[in-house]
């Protein structure tokens, strides 16, 4: 049975960098703002990186600069270093303060606060040293069930199910694929994350039929009233995905937005 299929009833709410477009990306505001949009069991995406001492930290970037107030190369600097860097000022001067969080500590915090991290390894050339950090670290907190594993790189994902079988593996592709499904047996997914603009083109039936679950992720309502404005209903698609059963998560940077196209496409549904 795969841990990662719903039901329209049970689709999955979830935060890409958290609630990103509430709070700063990849900080624990925004994990925390996610849950108070999305409710207990909400899956925030989030991306790994590891500091030159060897720390797993939760940043998108390859370096500091876009989202803290320093500057330089991420894997040269030690998280010492970077637990000095205000990483909330530039998103809002209330987040002032906020830093970029161990992966640790954002563990303990979706332990006491009911969170699922979707987790992108952004590393690819140190899996050897990757895997095992992330294997130590699941087995100390005992905290499998609080972790997904996402990737672009496929051949990355089925070696690290080979050394962490119990975490689901999640797909990441922006390429329309000729055979979902097969190249989700192969690479030995529970999932795959599906481009919005190719959704209609039958891939989630496939996916479904083989026994994968399928990912969207759906723009911010700011991206989309331009859109509406001409006609286009981004929302009104999704909410007929979610109740012909094609979807099994759904993931924006406004996690409100996702939770009222679900509760949208339950009320209709049921």
């Amino acid at each position: 049975m795969n841990p990662l299929r719903t039901t329209p009833q049970t689709v999955r709410v979830a935060g890409h960098r958290g609630f990103s477009a509430g709070a700063p990306e990849n900080t624990l505001a925004a994990f925390r703002n996610a849950v108070d949009a999305g409710g207990k069991g909400v899956t925030c995406e989030t991306d790994l990186a590891l500091t030159s001492d060897g720390e797993l930290i939760l940043i998108h970037d390859e370096t500091v600069d876009r989202t803290t107030d320093g500057h330089g190369l991420v894997r040269n600097m030690t998280y010492a270093e970077i637990a000095k860097l205000d990483a909330g000022s530039w998103f809002d001067n209330k987040f002032a303060g906020e830093q970029i969080p161990r992966l640790t500590d954002a563990l303990r915090l979706a332990r006491e606060l009911g969170i699922i991290y979707q987790l992108e390894l952004k590393i690819y050339d140190q899996n050897d040293l990757i895997f095992a950090k992330l294997r130590t670290l699941i087995d100390e907190l005992q905290c499998a069930d609080l972790l997904q594993f996402s990737s672009f790189d496929f051949v990355q994902l089925r070696a690290v199910k080979e050394i962490i079988p119990e975490v689901p593996t999640v797909g990441i592709s922006h390429s329309r694929l000729i055979d979902p499904a097969a190249l989700a047996r192969e690479a030995n997914l529970d999932a795959v994350n599906l481009e919005i603009q190719h959704f209609p083109s039958g891939e989630a039936y496939q996916l479904h039929e083989g026994g994968f679950a399928v990912f969207l992720h759906i723009p911010s309502p700011a991206r989309l009233e331009a859109l509406k404005k001409y006609g286009v209903d981004v929302e009104a698609q999704a909410i007929n995905w979610v109740r012909e059963g094609l979807l099994d998560q759904l993931i924006s940077d406004d996690v409100a937005q996702v939770a009222r196209i679900l509760s949208d496409a339950r009320a209709l549904h049921s």
